[in-house]
């Protein structure tokens, strides 16, 4: 997440400063310069109304005289303690440039703030006149929105009668367009769920027409009809057949003839086959006999040791994946490798033009043989058929219709592979589709999603094609790629459409999609953070996100997974089965649902690269792009704000490592993919951070490149606390304890003021609401660092109030400190809530200002 326009107004050392008070410095919080106080770099005091910051060391140095470009203090400015100081104010709602459409409930929200602590009210005003007061927090208003063009803006107003003001919004209202198309989204199954054959497939679906009424629901499963519902309920069973990935397609059309489509796709399994016909399928546990064949992940496998063939220890003796798999078994190569086919063109879901001719090429491989047989049908019609891999076919569809083209490629061992795609036969000289954003998605009001639309003239060029929402005109792209960055201004759901028009002043619509616009959650000042593990472990089952405590509010979902050919790819489930537990699944379904529901009451929730055990693959080019790519693709499906980098002993991150070079160009492309606006967190070991100050070599301070790359987009850095002893720091002799306050605040203290690493450069400071602490949550979630109740609440006492402080305190408050991480959500769920309730509670009174 990007910090926002205001932070960037001014930063020295760390305090912000607004514009036309650059000179000015709070030093609420600092001592008196002392003649006997010795001072060390980094160290700052106040003298004459002035604040100083030591280059180096001194004593009996008085700052105001000794403050020039080669003396021994820096002046910061001149002391301003809070009396008299304006307050702030940042429009965050609408955006400029915010289309909306008449009688809409326009959201108008603002964030403010006075250092003085004495805000009053805000006003929000359009064209210069004031339509509302709001005197708390969250700062908010509604406005019907009337035809014309308008400027918004909002001043925050102090008991002393002090007035900050935003920057203004320009936004346009525009008449609604007439008949809107209907919104359709599949509620199950979820995208990419796992299914076997024969399986029944239950679909859940919701409809509706804001402007008339839904006359059917058509479901489709590989562009073939499968169902059609006229009334709600709009639910549907059908039996999984085809063997790999199922495209479900859901068109909904209203009472005018307009449509809408919403779709997934389902992976369907099947039981062993090819080579390892007839092979038992691995499963730890089972008894297996010296010499027996067993299939495993395409793979047969044959048992050379019985008993540890046996073993119910998967961890060991998993073949080809367990920690000792080879003394217990030999790997006797692939089942069976079978052909790719893959359409060049048409494109899926592509259009081509009724009783025209449209060029159908397919190319088929077979990496351990050749193809013998390379088939082409549309719907169950033969249309040609070639004796090697590559095939090319003239076609000219005669009907108006969707037509099912399916490939089917046989190699030389008699494997079988087939791929289908979907055209549709249109009269229509243009082809024009909304590519995203994609049905059922949800979008935070304000924040930008990308439009992107496709399109095609079969006759002419095309000239433009503009996008709509609610009918309603928001922008027109004349050359390609057509892309318009929407960002909503009211809340509730909105159908979205592209029209696209050629020379010929044709003009078509695409299909509708429609989306979710939530309100912007209430954002916290100081956060409660936690970790929800997707695996069994002593404390249990994965839990249901709706039972954990309601006083998180980042959460971290661990881990996503390496892929296993370290290729690079990332893959993230919900937590599906282990054999050492009768624990239940996770159902993706309600997992996506409550995670919404959750987001929509300003929780935060990023997925979690790396822990314990946990790797990534970034050594080539091609990795680094499955990796972005894989991630960026999980993201979008899920509905996740971001993602959290906890690479930890396992992943091989030291200095000079590939993973350090290019992990941080892959964030910032992941970022860009998504739109911006990517929460990003990081949870590193204390050695790879504050041990830069020991050594700089090896794992020692390997996070910092990382950190200072990204530190424009790093939104929090809760370094863990535990599992690796006390914490050396510039502050004492020797180390502070785990668990202790001076160990908490020295962390904090040298994240945000700065410390000196060991190849005699800086590391820069951070900003405080960067920065968090980070904890087990119990007894058992770690083997040490547990800090008590007490010693945490004095310890965020000290670093924002500079109360409650051991030997070490900052030389000033932390007015934004980020918070308290802790491992983990399961664990406080197990423990009681022995965590999350009395941290939690005590960052709720300190976001209320006590």
């Amino acid at each position: 997440m990007k910090p926002t326009s205001i932070l960037r107004l001014a930063w020295t050392s760390g305090v912000l400063i607004l514009a036309g008070q650059a000179n000015a410095y709070n030093c609420s919080n600092l001592s008196p310069w002392s003649e006997q106080q010795v001072y060390r770099q980094g160290d700052i005091t106040q003298s004459q109304n002035q604040a100083y910051e030591a280059k180096w060391y001194s004593q009996n140095d008085n700052p105001a005289g000794h403050s020039g470009p080669y003396d021994v203090w820096r002046s910061l400015g001149t002391c301003a303690t809070g009396s008299g100081q304006a307050p702030s104010v940042v429009l965050t709602s609408p955006n400029n440039g915010a289309v909306l459409g008449e009688n809409d409930s326009a959201v108008f929200s603002a964030n403010a703030n006075d250092v003085d602590g004495d805000l009053a009210y805000v006003e929000f005003l359009v064209n210069g006149q004031v339509i509302a007061t709001d005197t708390t927090a969250p700062f908010q208003t509604t406005w019907s929105a009337v035809l014309g063009e308008y400027d918004i803006s909002a001043i925050a107003t102090d008991a002393q009668g002090l007035t900050g003001s935003s920057q203004s919004a320009r936004i346009t209202v525009k008449p609604s367009g007439g008949n809107l198309p209907p919104s359709v989204s599949i509620v199950a199954p979820a995208n990419g769920q796992q299914f076997y054959q024969g399986d029944m497939v239950g679909i859940s679906i919701t409809a509706e027409d804001n402007d008339g009424t839904i006359a059917g629901v058509e479901i489709s499963v590989n562009n073939q009809l499968v169902g059609s519902l006229m009334n709600p309920p709009f639910q549907f069973q059908f039996q999984a057949e085809q063997i790999g990935v199922n495209q479900l397609n859901v068109t909904a059309i209203d009472n005018q003839g307009l449509i809408s489509e919403a779709n997934l796709v389902i992976d369907v399994l099947t039981k062993v086959g090819g080579g390892c016909q007839g092979l038992r399928a691995y499963s730890a546990g089972q008894n297996y006999e010296a010499g027996e064949l067993v299939a495993h992940n395409n793979h047969k496998y044959r048992c050379d040791v019985a008993g540890w063939c046996s073993s119910n220890a998967q961890w060991a003796y998993e073949p080809g994946a367990g920690q000792y798999w080879s003394d217990a078994w030999s790997d006797l190569g692939i089942c069976a490798i079978a052909p790719t086919v893959t359409f060049e063109s048409p494109s899926n879901n592509g259009t081509v033009l009724v009783n025209a001719p449209t060029t159908i090429s397919v190319n088929a491989q077979d990496t351990d043989g050749s193809i013998a047989t390379l088939s082409l049908y549309a719907d169950s019609t033969l249309l040609a058929t070639a004796n090697q891999g590559m095939l090319n076919h003239s076609w000219t569809p005669t009907a108006l219709k969707t037509v099912s083209l399916k490939a089917i490629a046989v190699d030389n061992e008699s494997n079988q592979s087939e791929q289908t795609i979907t055209v549709n036969v249109t009269d229509k000289p243009i082809a024009v589709d909304l590519l995203a954003p994609t049905s059922g998605s949800q979008v935070t009001l304000g924040n930008s999603t990308q439009l992107i639309a496709q399109a095609s003239s079969f006759v002419g060029q095309i000239t433009q094609v503009q996008f709509y929402a609610d009918g309603v005109l928001l922008n027109t792209d004349t050359t390609p790629p057509y892309e318009y960055s929407y960002a909503p201004a009211s809340i509730g759901t909105k159908t979205l459409y592209a029209t696209a028009t050629n020379d010929n002043n044709d003009q078509v619509s695409s299909s509708g999609v429609t989306v979710q616009v939530i309100d912007k959650p209430i954002g916290k000042k100081h956060k409660l953070i936690g970790y929800w593990h997707n695996f069994v472990n002593p404390a249990g089952c994965p839990i249901p996100l709706d039972q954990m405590s309601n006083a998180w509010d980042i959460i971290d979902i661990a881990f996503a997974e390496n892929d296993r050919n370290s290729n690079g790819t990332v893959h993230f489930t919900p937590f599906e089965k282990d054999i050492r537990s009768n624990c239940p699944p996770i159902d993706p379904v309600k997992f996506k649902s409550d995670m919404q529901a959750l987001q929509a009451q300003g929780k935060v929730f990023v997925l979690s690269l790396g822990g314990a055990e946990g790797t990534i693959t970034l050594n080539t080019d091609a990795d680094e792009a499955a990796f972005v790519s894989s991630l960026t693709d999980i993201i979008q499906q899920w509905g996740f704000d971001g993602l959290d980098i906890d690479l930890e002993s396992g992943s091989n991150l030291v200095h000079g490592s590939q993973i350090q070079a290019r992990l941080p160009r892959a964030l910032k492309q992941i970022e860009q993919n998504i739109g911006g606006n990517m929460v990003l967190t990081m949870a590193p070991e204390h050695p790879y951070v504050h041990g830069g100050m020991i050594a700089y070599s090896g794992i020692w301070g390997a996070y910092i490149p990382l950190i200072n790359e990204l530190r424009d987009t790093l939104d929090l850095l809760h370094v863990q606390l535990y599992n690796n002893g006390g914490l050396p720091n510039p502050y004492e002799p020797g180390s502070a304890p785990e668990g202790s306050v001076n160990m908490m605040v020295a962390h904090a203290k040298m994240l945000i003021e700065g410390f000196g690493l060991a190849d005699g450069t800086r590391f820069a400071p951070l900003r405080d609401d960067q920065v968090a602490i980070g904890l087990p949550s119990g007894p058992q979630s770690a083997n040490s660092g547990q800090a008590p109740i007490g010693n945490i609440i004095n310890a965020l006492d000290c670093l924002t109030k500079g109360t409650g402080c051991g030997t070490i305190q900052p030389s000033r408050a932390y007015p934004n400190f980020g918070g308290v991480m802790a491992w983990s959500i399961n664990w406080d769920k197990y423990d009681g809530y022995n965590f999350s309730q009395p941290i939690g509670d005590k960052l709720t009174q300190m976001n209320q200002g006590n």
